[in-house]
């Protein structure tokens, strides 16, 4: 009988009323977890999919019979590729699975999540997930996942753990004893007093303990108090519980059938007792035990030959946990087969001596393959390079370095010896050289790079045009260049390599000052990857790419719209990071100096290494700098220069060299810039122009640069201080200063521009600031709309629109609505 947790069970239903969600039901073994969880899902009208942990469980294993159960529901069409890519990870009946070791983890987890979404479209989800506290660490790192990215209406995920777990988004509620009261109407009878004081309210132990006779001495052990029931059984009915406690937490009819060797009828009779003593309960087209406890006692409870007994009838019944049971038998040789075919490389390393003639270093790269899948990496390199250690056949052995080299990738760490001496024991592997001319790019080594890619292309590798295109782009050639990113989507051997292509174009347009091409090359890869079930990977990667390009622009709200958005499906950590970069970068020019540090000390540990490339290696370095330059916290500022100074090769950067530099000027670090630092594209050189003119040079020069790039807030910057350069003709640049520093609403601008037009005497009063609503109309005046156009846009009279045109052109100082707009532009008013 259920009693009590009336507050717990309205608890779930307002979660269930609420959601998306996730609830965690915490309380002590036997305290009534699952029973509240039964309850609950009992009234309501959902469909309702349970998994659960075991003590040693594999990977992901509170999750199978949850995904299992759904894709027999709906079919695994649910998901891109039929769930080929990912969930076939989990699930061998969906085939073979489609390999992508950079990505698998990634794969997995998109897989899983879309599979939940879509399903929930289809009838409201409830997924229950029993005894977390066993739950393995990728089955835990999946369960995160979820519940960061979880969107869906009508989902809920319900949880029980003997202890409180740290999950995002989760409420969660604690299950109390009973009182006296409870008891007593959970048991039907009055005198309870002997058992609530034995029992101290725990529904399990009141149930058990109702059933010692009054006036008995406790039971010497708490197995003695679970399997009193157990020891009033039919023979037949002790040995199909005995069967149940072998076989797991949850045991199929037709495995209990098979290992009881009893056909269903005799089954039925022999169960009868045991659901009637509430040993077991019914649960689907299976049985539960009512406690994880009274399994545990029964299974404690049989002698050593009894259990091999078992535990080989089961081996027999229930093929999927064939290895475990095999090897609790002790018949090593049959554990080893069965742990081979379930893909336990564990269980099969533990047992080699029952290998016979199979290849141990295989068997480690397969371990190494699903325990990067698993996003353990350590573990992934630990048994890679032990399979190197034991091949000597030149192509296993470089195949094998490919596989360390993605692995290391993850953990932050260069590539380029592993991928050489892969070449060179492969020499004729395309993809091989494919991939050393991309890492070779990366670190600025572009002759190099360009060869190796012109011959993978040769032998094959279509995906080497992207390296290729990407090295002609930052040769200055965007014309070449797009025509080889075109040429790479036609051809892209699958979906990763198209949307690599997207994202290498929109950096190299934003590197080159291409800000619009990059921002739509961006938004165009961001909806395929969409549409391919990589919103939360490749698009993540890719809302970096559109971030940046907003941000140039001086969109700033916008860019932060598009990085809340992607920050939101949990991508994986270096997409992360690159996210958070932008993000660093946009804080700073606000002037939310505080954000912009919490962000550097979450981006640097994702970012750490070179594993891509001098680049990305030195982009935190930037932000650091330009933080520490904006607090005017120069002691801070000069020491991240001179540690870029001295642990890097600033010729190898493309894209940060020349801003590193321009800020080292600034404080007063640099002086000279080293010789074989590449110049390319009107981005670099208005950095190079500012550079050159902290050291002495014009300011012209770079606010000419920045004018051409279209990057309002450098516009700004450089104003200032041509400005300062030359007070005689200050007013002009400090008035233009001003309106940016307006339109952009960047408070560290306006107080620049301020602080200089106090100490030059300059009226900033009658330049270039609009009224919110003037900046309105001088926006559609841009558009090409006539007055009364702007007034049939506006709900304003024509007459009122006029005034307005007439003001802002008087303000602007021009005598033609062209001339209006092409210096709003300009300015970055509009």
């Amino acid at each position: 009988m259920f009693v009590g947790r009336e507050g717990e069970l309205a608890r779930l239903g307002a979660a269930w009323r609420r959601a998306p969600g996730a609830v965690l039901v915490v309380g002590e073994a036997g305290i009534g977890k699952s029973r509240l969880v039964s309850e609950f899902v009992s009234g309501i009208d959902a469909l309702v999919v349970e998994g659960g942990a075991d003590p040693g469980g594999t990977a992901y294993a509170p999750f199978v019979p949850v995904l299992r159960r759904l894709v027999r529901q709906y079919g695994a069409g649910l998901v891109p590729g039929g769930g080929r890519r990912g969930l076939a990870r989990l699930l061998p009946e969906l085939g073979e699975v489609e390999e992508m070791p950079d990505l698998g983890r990634a794969r997995l987890f998109e897989e899983v999540l879309l599979l939940v979404e879509r399903s929930a479209e289809r009838r409201p989800l409830v997924i229950v997930l029993e005894d977390l506290h066993w739950a393995d660490q990728a089955g835990v790192d999946l369960l995160v996942f979820l519940l960061r990215n979880l969107m869906a209406p009508g989902v809920l995920v319900v949880a029980t753990s003997r202890e409180p777990l740290r999950l995002p988004d989760t409420e969660t509620i604690r299950v109390p004893p009973l009182g006296r009261d409870e008891v007593a109407r959970m048991l039907g009878r009055d005198d309870v007093a002997r058992i609530m004081a034995r029992s101290e309210g725990n529904p399990l132990f009141a149930e058990a303990l109702a059933d010692v006779p009054a006036g008995a001495a406790t039971p010497a052990s708490l197995r003695e108090v679970l399997l009193a029931g157990a020891e009033r059984l039919p023979p037949d009915g002790l040995d199909v519980l005995r069967i149940a406690a072998v076989a797991g937490r949850r045991t199929p009819h037709d495995v209990l059938r098979a290992a009881a060797g009893l056909d269903d009828l005799a089954l039925d009779e022999a169960l009868r007792p045991v659901v009637r003593a509430r040993l077991l309960l019914v649960d689907g087209d299976g049985y539960t035990f009512r406690h994880a406890l009274i399994r545990d006692a029964v299974y404690d409870d049989l002698l050593p030959g009894e259990r091999r007994r078992l535990h080989t009838r089961c081996a027999e019944a229930q093929p999927d946990r064939a290895a475990d049971h095999w090897y609790a038998a002790g018949d090593r040789r049959r554990a080893f087969q069965a742990a081979w075919q379930a893909r336990r490389w564990d269980r099969v390393l533990e047992l080699w001596d029952q290998a016979g003639a199979e290849d141990h270093a295989q068997v480690l790269e397969l371990a190494a393959r699903d325990a990067l899948t698993e996003g353990d990496a350590e573990r992934a390199e630990e048994l890679a390079t032990r399979a190197l250690d034991e091949v000597s056949e030149p192509l296993r052995a470089a195949h094998l370095l490919e596989l360390r080299v993605a692995i290391r990738d993850l953990l932050g760490e260069e590539g380029l010896d592993d991928l050489r001496e892969a070449v060179r024991l492969a020499p004729r592997e395309s993809r091989l050289i494919g991939a050393l001319a991309t890492v070779l790019a990366w670190n600025g080594q572009d002759a190099e790079a360009r060869a190796h890619a012109e011959e993978a292309l040769a032998l094959g590798d279509t995906r080497s045009l992207i390296t290729l295109a990407a090295l002609t782009a930052l040769d200055g050639d965007l014309g070449t260049a797009a025509g080889l990113y075109a040429e790479a989507r036609a051809s892209a051997p699958d979906d990763d390599t198209l949307l690599m292509s997207y994202a290498s174009e929109a950096d190299v347009l934003e590197a080159a000052g291409e800000h619009v091409r990059a921002e739509s090359v961006a938004r165009e890869g961001i909806a395929r990857a969409r549409r391919l079930g990589l919103a939360r990977s490749r698009g993540g990667h890719l809302a970096a790419n559109l971030a940046e390009p907003l941000t140039s622009l001086g969109r700033w709200q916008e860019a932060r719209d598009v990085i809340s958005t992607a920050l939101a499906l949990g991508p994986p950590p270096i997409h992360r990071a690159w996210i958070l970069m932008v993000l660093g970068t946009v804080a700073v020019l606000e002037g939310a100096h505080d954000e912009a540090a919490e962000i550097v000390r979450q981006a640097r540990p994702l970012m750490r290494g070179r594993s891509r490339g001098y680049d990305s290696c030195l982009e935190p370095d930037l932000l650091e700098c330009r933080l520490a330059v904006a607090r005017a916290d120069l002691g801070r500022a000069r020491r991240v220069v001179d540690h870029v100074l001295a642990e890097h090769d600033l010729t190898l950067s493309r894209r940060y060299a020349w801003p590193l530099l321009a800020l080292g000027a600034r404080i007063g670090r640099v002086r000279e810039a080293p010789a074989g630092i590449a110049t390319t594209g009107r981005v670099q050189e208005a950095y190079r122009a500012t550079f050159e003119a902290e050291c002495g040079g014009s300011w012209a020069a770079a606010v000419a640069g920045w004018r051409a790039v279209g990057q309002p807030y450098a516009l700004g910057q450089a104003l200032v201080r041509a400005a300062e350069q030359d007070p005689a003709q200050a007013t002009g640049p400090l008035r233009e200063a001003a309106a940016i520093a307006g339109a952009l609403g960047s408070e560290p601008l306006r107080r620049e521009v301020e602080a200089a037009a106090a100490t030059l005497r300059v009226s900033l009063s009658g330049g270039l600031v609009l009224s919110a609503r003037e900046r309105e109309v001088l926006g559609l005046v841009a558009e090409g709309l006539s007055n009364r156009q702007i007034a049939e846009r506006l709900f304003i009279s024509a007459r009122t629109s006029g005034v307005h045109v007439s003001n802002i052109m008087a303000k602007l100082g021009v005598t033609s609505r062209v001339e209006a707009a092409a210096l709003a532009r300009r300015t970055g008013l509009i």
